[in-house]
């Protein structure tokens, strides 16, 4: 076998290193441009998607087990800031 010196390990780590940087930053560059490319089709998936939810939010009916939720939901909230305090639910009502 031959015997490397220090200097020629050297350059060949310092070659290695410069290879997988360079390899990384064009992986970088071809997932960068994706953004680009498949812009139009995501815009049109995004604005469907947006149609579809405002559909099922119309459809929400004021029924028991929603408003159980929307209580639990606001008191979690209120208890956050003053964990010592002892909250009563006296009406709920909807709000637009």
């Amino acid at each position: 076998m031959n015997d490397i010196s220090l200097l020629k390990g050297v350059e060949i780590t310092l070659v290695s290193i410069t290879v997988v940087f360079v390899v990384l930053v064009g992986l970088m560059l071809i997932i960068e441009s994706f953004k680009y490319i498949f812009k139009e089709d995501s815009a049109q998936q995004n604005a469907q998607i947006v149609k579809k939810e405002t559909k099922e939010y119309i459809s929400i009916e004021d029924d028991q087990e929603s408003k159980r939720v929307a209580a639990i939901t606001a008191l979690i909230m209120a208890n956050e800031e003053q964990q010592d305090r002892h909250y009563q639910i006296t009406s709920i009502k909807r709000i637009k």
